[in-house]
């Protein structure tokens, strides 16, 4: 009777503990808007080569969030109208979590000031630490203020 009774203990004690391990990552669909201030950085010669940028929008599994980060232009050396762009980005979540992203493949066409590329998820804080995922993203950027809107659709992992 008393071995039953041990027994019945340790198999609630497993269950109770197996309850408390944090839940597997899952791919959740993923969609944000925004809008910022890209502060431009130039060369000698007043050509940019990056950006300080600062934004605030809404997004899934973030709610209302901002962000700061930093990008890089490449003159395309096949085309004098076109900069590819590399960076990253912090996203604070309205809980205070943070998303850490890195925009990968990123072309900024310099007639039209509508870039392209993809956020890379890769990690963070709270629920997002390891996340992972991509998600193409879209920013219409106005050259001469600094002001751009941006949309993002894709997949997260957390």
């Amino acid at each position: 009777m008393k071995r039953k009774l041990n027994v019945r203990i340790l198999a609630l004690a497993i269950s109770l503990l197996l309850g408390t391990l944090p839940a597997v990552a899952a791919e959740r669909p993923f969609a944000l808007h925004g809008s910022g201030l890209s502060t431009f950085i130039t060369n000698g010669d007043g050509i940019p080569i990056g950006a300080n940028l600062t934004a605030s929008g809404t997004a899934t599994h973030l709610g209302l969030w901002s962000a700061v980060g930093t990008i890089q232009f490449t003159p395309d050396p096949n085309n004098p109208g076109l900069l590819q762009v590399s960076g990253s980005t912090t996203f604070t979540a309205a809980n205070g979590d943070k998303l850490q992203t890195v925009l990968g493949t990123g072309v900024l066409d310099t007639s039209t000031g509508v870039g392209t590329g993809t956020l890379q998820f890769v990690g963070g804080t709270g629920r997002f630490a390891g996340a992972s995922g991509t998600a193409n993203l879209v920013v219409s950027q106005n050259l001469v203020t600094g002001t751009f809107e941006v949309t993002s659709v894709g997949r997260i992992n957390y």
